[in-house]
């Protein structure tokens, strides 16, 4: 753990950040001149990896239960109506929009369990993103679904990155063999999902609504959508939307740790994300989200205090390429040091760092057209 976050004398505005991608850490190493103290050695290993050994699940006997459920609900993506970053201001009825989220509850459904934002917790709970669902090395998980989808009454489902599963676990829609189990639970339906923790599973892996491809026009009905080739499965002309149920809000994150993953005082998971006016007509403008929330001070705002051992999972979802960038930061990765970083969609980027830079700081994707549509928020570090 030491060679993870040693206690280096600080050194400038850095002195130990890591970055990981896809789920495997890259190295954690210092800036050049830290002194001893912040020797570090490259830790991921993947040089020497033979692609051919199987990842293999050795049980640890121990099964972490989840039971989520899918509610829709009516979201506003900007409630102070305001954008901290351009001035803009916004009305409620231009940012509010029909979402489904998923929110992790008691056994049986019973009532929503509180937020918990801890670095071992299921995070705020609100719905977007869904909760963290998390798991150890020989752990199994295993996932109770609810489809309470009570204002399209689309059928949805749960499809894991990372984990191992088989195909009944998969939560994958396919027209030609549209019956299979889990891939496209009815509303009012239930299913359970069994998915397992392997050595390779360590990491920061999305999840997602999978099932079968939908149009706005049949909200309410319960139908679901077969995909035309006019429509081309992305919302043309009002036809069927692929993973339109993740669109909506339907995503969250796995986080599978291991015997090397260092402890953390801080962690933070951040979803980008894109939702489009002809897919959520409500909308005044195609919004792009931070965890749901449009523009600063809408967004998520992340706090931590010098001295936290800090770790973000970030992932993106839908059609776009994002740019994660940290004001105040940067981070090593197998290109040097960086205080941008691209992710595509449906991976993931893991930077872990010790904070040593207080400040009222801003994240955001550094795509212009990405922040003037809402993706940004802020990252405050207090003494």
């Amino acid at each position: 753990m030491s060679s993870e976050f040693p206690d280096a004398t600080p050194t400038g505005r850095r002195t130990l950040l890591r970055a990981m991608t896809g789920g495997g850490a890259l190295a954690a190493l210092t800036l050049p001149g830290a002194g001893p103290a912040a020797a570090a050695t490259t830790t991921s290993g993947a040089g020497d990896a033979d692609p051919f050994v199987q990842d293999r699940f050795r049980p640890t006997g121990r099964t972490r239960e989840y039971w989520v459920q899918a509610d829709s609900f009516a979201h506003n993506v900007a409630p102070n109506g305001y954008d901290g970053m351009t001035g803009m201001h916004f009305t409620a009825d231009q940012t509010t929009y029909q979402a489904i989220g998923f929110r992790a509850y008691t056994r049986d459904w019973g009532r929503p369990l509180a937020a918990d934002e801890g670095p071992d917790g299921v995070g705020a709970n609100s719905g977007i993103p869904g909760p963290v669902l998390r798991g150890k090395v020989g752990d199994v998980i295993k996932v109770h679904f609810k489809n309470n989808d009570t204002h399209y009454k689309w059928p949805h489902s749960m499809h894991p990155h990372g984990v191992r599963y088989d195909q009944d676990s998969d939560g994958g829609w396919m027209a030609d063999d549209p019956q299979r189990p889990g891939t496209a639970v009815p509303f009012g339906g239930t299913y359970t999902y069994t998915w397992t923790c392997t050595p390779g599973s360590v990491g920061s892996w999305p999840y997602h609504d999978h099932a079968a491809p939908q149009s706005v026009a049949q909200a309410g009905t319960g139908a679901a959508a077969g995909m035309s080739a006019s429509a081309g499965g992305h919302g043309g002309g009002g036809g069927p939307v692929m993973e339109i149920g993740a669109e909506l809000g339907l995503f969250g994150m796995i986080a599978v740790t291991g015997e090397q993953t260092p402890p953390v005082d801080r962690e933070f998971v951040l979803f980008f994300h894109d939702v489009s006016a002809a897919d959520a007509p409500s909308l005044a403008q195609d919004v792009s989200l931070c965890n749901g929330g449009a523009f600063v001070d809408n967004a998520a705002t992340f706090t931590a205090r010098p001295g936290d051992r800090v770790r973000w999972r970030v992932g993106t979802l839908g059609n776009s390429f994002h740019v994660f960038h940290l004001h105040g930061h940067r981070w090593r990765t197998a290109d040097g040091w960086v205080d941008s970083q691209v992710i595509g969609p449906a991976t993931t980027l893991t930077v872990e760092y010790l904070e040593d830079n207080p400040g009222d700081w801003i994240y955001h994707c550094h795509v212009p057209g990405h922040m003037m549509r809402g993706m940004a928020g802020r990252y405050r570090v207090t003494r």
